[in-house]
């Protein structure tokens, strides 16, 4: 039976301040692509903006899950080492997609570069999760 207790490690560990970060990026990414409603549809639309907001929407809502899992000290690391590859893949094609629409709009506003920087920052921590899951090289990012 698993012993469900508080977890406060877990705060001050290189997984969770990953979280932490994922969630904080996730958050930033949904406020900027869902600031604007582009051409009469929401931010969930179809198209690259709609896979790159989809994707992060359900991505920030399963990393505060498994957060709040980690903090009850609820074992999740093999489910968490198979996400974190899935999510990695995931968002690197959404940084290519949030590419492609700056290049193919010409709108190169702060804001879309620093989302295409916050899915590429989310994409190396979920590398880095998923080698911590892996028990290797626990001292730095997968570069």
């Amino acid at each position: 039976m698993v012993d469900i207790k508080f977890n406060g490690e877990y705060l001050t560990s290189s997984r969770g301040v990953q979280k932490i970060v994922q969630i904080i990026l996730g958050f930033v990414i949904c406020s900027v692509l869902c600031a604007n409603w582009y051409g009469g549809t929401s931010c969930f639309g179809d198209g690259r903006l709609g896979y790159v907001s989809g994707l992060n929407f359900v991505i920030v809502v399963m990393n505060i899950i498994l957060f709040l899992l980690n903090m009850m000290n609820i074992g999740t690391r093999r489910f968490e080492r198979v996400y974190s590859l899935i999510v990695s893949i995931l968002f690197i094609i959404a940084a290519g997609l949030m590419l492609w629409h700056i290049i193919a709009t010409g709108f190169w506003s702060f804001w879309y570069i620093a989302t295409l920087v916050a899915l590429v920052i989310i994409f190396f921590t979920h590398m880095w999760d998923y080698r911590l899951l892996s028990d290797e090289h626990r001292d730095h990012l997968p570069i």
